[in-house]
């Protein structure tokens, strides 16, 4: 769109208010009398939908803005006389006039809005689209144009060398709720769309981001690939990664993870170069008289749970970076940031070493501070007859592996009978077979975890936590880095009267929900600090674990979630949590996940020692993980149980 025209980007987009006052312009010198062309129209069209999403400039009263939607009732009006006016003998004259590409999206938005395609003959749509410049994927956002087209754009999408990139994008590629979705003809069949996929791999010019859209296909009723075809897009991405590589080389950064019998505090952690060196007590270590005490480490020396008891090295959003966060990805691939990567060497360092300090210094292993706590300390909590089977000694990594994951699936299982029943009847628990999924194992306690609705508090998290929110950039702060509104105000003392005009708009909403104000030296600041930190959580987090907050927060929780605004659900695994260990067990949920159940279930898996020895220990994590949960969920119980006690014994004083 020519930058002087105005252009309706998105109901939340940060150029509104200088788009709406180009169009004050254009409200104010229309007249149906006019000559307008069709750049003309197409402008006016985009000033008519800032309007109907009831985007307002604050100066306009209400006498002016009902003047305003009258004149938009003509505009439309008079946008519907000029299309009909478009048929097959000046279609491609019409069109032509177009003074930039951007503008035939609303040209055929406008064209399926009042069916007019029905006015242009099939081989003059099929001459324009052969055309010079002729954007597809504007008249592919169209349904019905794809309807009354089809067999015209089935020809076309077979020749242009670009139709597995839109295929890709539609099918495969992950996008924000702004993005157009593509139709295609239904002519345009499985085995249409597999050759088109299969030619695009063999192109010279391939893009390895749509090669490795290929690999993440989820077979679907509009797009399926066969083993061949995904095993030709492997060994291509195989070829352009090393090719990568060699061209621009490495990211020079590393990690050390180790223990030191000098080392007094119980960790440590410095930069040499490059290279994060961690360091913990050993010491620490071998002061430890119980193997539940050696299980604790996990937590109080590595991190493996925040601070709500959550698993940290999950994948969340707030842990992309801006330019990570433009990159291409798959809509059925696990969520990998920079931050994801490093958290998974690192937790898998660190048990790796633990394990071998355990079985040097400790006359220990992990499985055995497993077996321990699932068999003697559940025992100790009231979770009874809880069975665990190590692997034999001396039994090589596969076998290991197989039996792990048999013992940790009837640890889910057993977990689960035991919160149904109150007990573990292991006739029943061999009446099935079948794994259970992460969700379906239950709680102990009631609204274990609250999620934000979906859609909900979405503008006032952006506004309060994102870097992009526009609301950071201020001229007395100019040099200073923030990450976020909500961090300038921590830090700083901001005034309203700083921010421009068109910034004060978005602070206005924040003002109208209720979580900022002006104070009587015209200061900013927060209505009500809890608030503010509750849904900084869900921010960052994207869940609460109810009760790890004090009382006052939890108010808030219970009251957003009776404002519909949070919902609640009470699982041993929390929704995040669910994603992480079906990313690494099956492909239930992602197409580019590990799959270890699965591969060892059906002799699929790899055979190299060094992936074996890998993979074993990524399981025991997950296990490590799951015991972390497990104790967290009956600590809760007791906690939960012994607050009613004092509530009823203070009631009875």
């Amino acid at each position: 769109m020519p930058r002087d025209r105005v252009f309706f980007y998105s109901r939340h987009d940060g150029a509104c208010y200088s788009e709406m006052i180009k169009a004050k312009k254009i409200l104010q010198s229309f007249s149906v009398d006019k000559d307008y062309n069709v750049n003309d129209i197409i402008e006016l069209y985009q000033v008519k939908l800032y309007i109907d999403n009831e985007i307002y400039l604050q100066e306009w009263t209400e006498h002016e803005l009902e003047q305003i939607k009258n004149k938009v009732k003509d505009i439309w009006a008079l946008i519907i006389v000029f299309w009909n006016r478009i048929n097959y003998s000046n279609l491609i004259d019409t069109f032509n006039q177009l003074e930039c590409w951007t503008l035939q999206d609303s040209f055929w938005e406008i064209t399926s809005i009042l069916s007019t395609c029905k006015n242009f003959d099939k081989p003059t749509f099929a001459e324009l689209l052969n055309s010079k410049d002729f954007n597809i994927r504007a008249v592919l956002a169209q349904q019905k144009l794809v309807k009354y087209f089809g067999s015209e754009i089935r020809i076309y999408l077979l020749s242009y060398n670009k139709t597995a990139e839109l295929l890709l994008s539609q099918y495969v590629e992950k996008h924000d709720k702004d993005k157009k979705e593509l139709y295609f003809p239904k002519s345009l069949s499985l085995a249409d769309k597999e050759d088109i996929i299969s030619r695009y791999i063999d192109d010279k010019d391939v893009n390895l981001n749509f090669v490795r859209l290929v690999l993440n296909i989820r077979k679907q009723p509009e797009l399926d690939i066969s083993d061949k075809t995904r095993l030709k897009a492997q060994k291509l991405e195989d070829k352009l990664n090393r090719e990568l590589l060699d061209k621009n080389g490495g990211v020079d950064f590393g990690l050390s993870v180790g223990f030191s019998e000098s080392l007094e505090e119980p960790a440590k952690i410095t930069k040499e170069g490059t290279t994060y060196v961690y360091e913990y007590s050993t010491k620490l270590i071998l002061q430890s008289d119980t193997p539940f005490k050696l299980l604790t480490f996990f937590n109080s020396l590595f991190c493996y749970l925040d601070e709500q008891q959550c698993i940290s090295l999950v994948s969340k959003n707030s842990d992309f970076c801006t330019t990570e966060k433009v990159f291409m990805s798959s809509k059925n691939e696990y969520p990998t940031s920079w931050v994801f990567g490093r958290k998974e060497n690192l937790s898998l360092m660190q048990i790796l070493a633990y394990d071998d300090l355990l079985q040097k210094k400790h006359n220990s292993n992990i499985e055995e501070i497993i077996e321990y706590y699932i068999v003697e300390h559940l025992n100790k909590l009231g979770l009874k007859g809880f069975r665990f089977k190590l692997p034999s000694k001396g039994t090589t990594y596969f076998e290991k592996i197989r039996t792990l994951l048999a013992e940790y699936d009837a640890l889910l299982k057993q977990y689960k009978l035991f919160k149904e029943d109150g007990e573990i009847d292991f006739d029943l628990l061999r009446m099935s077979s079948r794994s259970y999924s992460l969700s379906q194992i239950p709680s102990f306690i009631s609204k274990k975890y609250f999620y934000l609705n979906e859609d909900k508090l979405s503008l006032p998290l952006y506004l309060l936590f994102s870097d992009q929110s526009g609301l950071i950039y201020l001229e007395p702060f100019k040099g200073c880095k923030h990450s976020c509104l909500y961090d300038l105000l921590d830090k700083e003392e901001v005034l309203y009267g700083d921010y421009l005009p068109h910034q004060r708009d978005r602070l206005h909403h924040l003002f109208e929900q209720g979580y900022l104000f002006v104070d009587h030296n015209g200061y900013i600041r927060g209505k009500d600090v809890n608030q503010l930190f509750i849904l900084k959580q869900l921010y960052t987090e994207e869940v609460l674990s109810y009760w790890h907050y004090d009382k006052e927060c939890r108010g808030i929780i219970e009251q957003m979630a009776h404002d519909g605004i949070l919902y609640s659900e009470s699982t041993l695994f929390n929704k995040l949590e669910q994603s992480y260990f079906n990313y690494y067990l099956n492909k239930k949920e992602f197409t580019n996940g590990l799959d270890i159940r699965n591969s060892f279930m059906h002799g699929t898996n790899p055979d190299s020692e060094n992936t074996l020895v890998n993979l074993y220990y990524i399981l025991l994590k997950l296990i490590v993980l799951t015991v972390l949960k497990i104790h967290d969920d009956q600590y809760l119980k007791f906690k939960i149980k012994a607050q009613k006690h004092v509530v009823k014994t203070e009631y009875k004083h």
